[in-house]
């Protein structure tokens, strides 16, 4: 009589009081490991032909997407990345104190709020432009990975844009209008990695 195996899977294994019969107990374990395992498929085209009564956790990788999908029951679904956060590690430069700062990932879309006092003296903004002036440093898994990239920022009366590098430094760049000491700025922005 087969037994069923050690990790409550529901697959037949073949005892040593059943008639030898080598090809029911290959063909008894496989079709109870291929299923649980992940199965390769050229499309989901294939898949779809092959598999004609999937069941709720089967798993397969599409090769021609590069693309692990589950069967939920009624559909195949590609499995969210968990999402990481923090807010620690933001370090302010010379004129600015950190007063948050949240950084949130899910896959490769990264999205991080700095929240700054400017503690330094006025910034003079002409037509737009500011002096460039590094406000802080994005600790590196906050970071862009493959070039600079732009943000907005405001402080509830003048609003404007800065930009952060792959080493992490925070500048800010124009500004609707003079940007005075004492207030705080809320910096936000949202981009891919690509590593």
């Amino acid at each position: 009589m087969p037994t069923q195996d050690d990790y409550g899977q529901g697959i037949s294994l073949i005892s040593l009081t059943d008639a030898p019969d080598m090809a029911k107990a290959i063909a008894d374990l496989a079709a109870g490991v291929i299923p649980r395992g992940v199965m390769r498929f050229a499309s989901a085209s294939q898949r779809g032909a092959t598999l004609t009564k999937p069941v709720e956790g089967m798993a397969t990788w599409l090769n021609d997407v590069n693309r692990l999908d589950i069967y939920n029951g009624s559909a195949w679904v590609t499995p969210e990345p968990s999402l990481a956060t923090s807010t620690t590690g933001l370090s302010a430069a010379s004129g600015f104190s950190v007063l948050d700062f949240f950084g949130h990932r899910q896959g490769k879309v990264t999205s991080i709020d700095l929240y700054l006092a400017r503690t330094g003296g006025k910034i003079t903004a002409n037509s737009g432009n500011i002096p460039d002036t590094v406000c802080a440093t994005v600790p590196s898994a906050w970071r862009p990975t493959h070039s600079t990239v732009t943000g907005c920022f405001d402080n509830g009366i003048v609003h404007g844009g800065f930009v952060i590098g792959t080493d992490g430094i925070v500048t800010l760049r124009t500004a609707t209008d003079d940007i005075d000491g004492g207030t705080n700025l809320r910096l936000h922005l949202t981009f891919l990695r690509t590593t």
